[in-house]
């Protein structure tokens, strides 16, 4: 009895949906082509949600030297009476009007958000639907410094990966911003076991998840809000949400396995790679980047070993000579490190200093020296320096007389052997001055060569 009333009601009401959909009158629609740098007023309009304005951006081809472009849809409006739609094309944007403003439609996460960022290389269109007046610009940034950054970030995460992977301060570090992030799983775990039947826990799940994911969004949404109204509040959860994970962390301990180690660089990795994707627009560009930053990452030490010794060997580098004062201070240098490391020798446990002192003629001066005493006496270097006063000045005495010697032999000649008188004699080229130790053989050559 009740089962024919109730199909005639469910028809009945199916009936007056589809009369109440097909008398909606068709929205008032108007598409407008945007160029960067573009900016358009939209005055009052009281038609409201039934009129739809598409502003479309037409793109253009991608290059290497647009890598880091981007083009932002600015949306300036008093309120939130306002609805947003994107798509493809203009009839995309119609056609997603047109199925929320039907009755069976519902969305949770309404699209409202003043600042939009476009692809450069593809074409897009935003469809605005209010009562309210707006303004529409279009800002274009050839080169965005944050993207670049972001790059850069992504890079630098991937080539620092290894290093990470065994750092204890970033091990505590990732702990602690994982457990602030992750609490709220935590919370939906710690829920789902009070539900001991699983399917039952696993709509538990589901649901969490999904409001979860809404409330994070309205704390992306309201950010700034929530942290000046509820200051205390955030301060206090991050305080004890980072001890928490850090006594976590603590109790854990940094992974000491290679494999787990290898699991933790992997992943930051990908971490750094996904950055770096998700920094441009240019899709072909920044995988060409990331495929050669992975190359040479992972390209054999052995081959670059072998490059710049070929290199080396076609190309050899110039040396430069020490001057005579980088000398000394090298020969001074060398001596104190050399004795140096012979007297940390001779007090080590490795050394034998009865069998060395057995071998010595003088043990006593050994034993000195290891406790700290200089290897020379005084006398001795008073001597020494005596013996190079004077041979220096044996060679400079030497050298001189040896120059004159050679220089006697010279007679100028004519062109057919004989001596020429003073006048007709060819001036022969000054020789070198002298200065310091001439060298017997330089001064021999430059006679001869005249």
């Amino acid at each position: 009895m009740f089962q024919p009333r109730l199909r005639c009601g469910f028809i009945s009401l199916f009936t007056l949906m589809a009369i109440c959909a097909a008398a909606t009158p068709h929205p008032m629609t108007d598409v407008v082509f945007l160029a960067p740098r573009t900016s358009i007023d939209i005055t009052a309009n009281w038609n409201g949600p039934n009129t739809l304005r598409t502003y479309c951006y037409p793109g253009k081809p991608p290059s290497l030297l647009s890598l880091f472009e981007t083009v932002e849809f600015l949306l300036d409006i008093g309120n939130d009476d306002y609805t947003e739609y994107r798509g493809r094309t203009p009839k995309e944007v119609l056609d997603h009007y047109n199925e929320q403003r039907s009755l069976f439609s519902f969305t949770l996460f309404s699209q409202k958000r003043q600042r939009i960022h476009l692809s450069p290389f593809k074409p897009e269109c935003i469809g605005v639907s209010s009562r309210q007046p707006y303004n529409v610009r279009l800002r274009h940034a050839q080169f965005d410094v944050l993207r670049f950054l972001q790059f850069g970030l992504g890079v630098l995460v991937f080539c620092s990966s290894r290093t990470l992977a065994k750092n204890s301060i970033f091990y505590y570090l990732a702990g602690i911003v994982l457990g602030i992030c992750g609490s709220l799983l935590l919370i939906i775990s710690l829920t789902s076991k009070l539900f001991p039947r699983r399917p039952m826990m696993y709509g538990v799940l589901i649901g969490g998840w999904t409001i979860g994911v809404y409330i994070l969004k309205q704390l992306a949404d309201n950010m700034c809000l929530i942290l000046l109204t509820y200051r205390d509040y955030v301060v206090w959860y991050l305080i004890i949400t980072s001890l928490i994970s850090f006594l976590v962390c603590y109790r854990i301990g940094p992974p000491k396995n290679r494999r787990s180690q290898n699991i933790i660089m992997w992943l930051l990795q990908a971490v750094g790679g996904g950055l770096a994707y998700f920094s441009s627009w240019n899709s072909s560009g920044v995988i060409f980047l990331i495929v050669s930053a992975f190359a040479a990452y992972y390209f054999p030490q052995s081959l670059v070993v072998y490059g710049k010794s070929l290199y080396r060997r076609r190309f050899p580098p110039k040396r430069r000579l020490l001057t005579q004062e980088e000398y000394y201070q090298q020969t001074v240098n060398e001596t104190q490190k050399s004795l140096a490391e012979l007297r940390e020798f001779v007090n080590s446990p490795n050394c034998n200093q009865w069998n060395i002192m057995s071998n010595l003629r003088n043990p006593i001066r050994f034993a000195s020296f290891a406790n700290g005493e200089p290897h020379l006496f005084d006398e001795e270097i008073e001597d020494y320096s005596r013996t190079i006063e004077e041979s220096m000045e044996a060679a400079v005495q030497n050298e001189a007389e040896d120059y004159l010697q050679c220089s006697m032999h010279y007679r100028p000649l004519s062109n057919n052997g004989f001596n020429v008188s003073q006048d007709h004699r060819r001036r022969p080229p000054m020789p070198p001055p002298f200065t310091g130790l001439p060298t017997r053989h330089a001064t021999c050559e430059h006679s001869a060569g005249l």
